[in-house]
């Protein structure tokens, strides 16, 4: 269960710099900057060179849709199943039956989340992204953070899943 938490502590910086640089591609109306300015640079496919990430459209509807689906298991306790259709590198964290336990005892503490609502969406290098979803019930709020990357079959796969609570007041 240590190892978790330390992978979640290593993992959470790098999601965090992700969402960071791609809230730095919005002006102060919170509006994307067009894509003129965020043109490519020759020899650099799609991307100024030094810039965050971009995510196209597909990716973006891709993200959602694997989203929709790692929390729709989430709410049903179907953990095997998110643990089973994640990423490779995902399943380094540990055992199937060690994730399935640590969050049957989170669902346990925390209870039944419900509502989700994206609250952020952003790209990560090597083809990712990560969301943020904002979910709550009687007693928490939390944040579900989601990466995902898109595997070389196409799919978009869970990659890196963190859950924070705050206790409402």
């Amino acid at each position: 269960m240590n190892y978790i938490r330390c992978m979640k502590a290593a993992v959470l910086p790098i999601i965090m710099v992700a969402i960071v640089g791609c809230e730095s591609k919005q002006d102060k109306s919170g509006n994307a900057v067009p894509a003129q300015q965020n043109a490519a640079a020759p020899g650099t496919p799609g991307q100024v060179k030094g810039a965050a990430p971009v995510m196209s459209a597909q990716d973006k509807a891709d993200a959602r849709a694997a989203a929709v689906r790692v929390l729709a298991l989430m709410e049903s306790g179907d953990f095997p199943a998110v643990y089973k259709e994640s990423a490779p590198s995902f399943k380094q964290i540990g055992s199937e039956s060690q994730f399935v336990g640590k969050f049957q005892e989170t669902r346990k503490t925390v209870g039944l989340l419900k509502n989700p609502q994206e609250t952020r969406l952003g790209a990560i290098p090597g083809n990712g992204c990560v969301m943020v979803y904002r979910l709550e019930n009687e007693r928490y709020k939390t944040d579900f953070r989601l990466s995902f990357v898109r595997s070389s079959s196409g799919k978009m796969e869970l990659v890196g899943l963190n859950q924070h609570d705050e206790l409402k007041k």
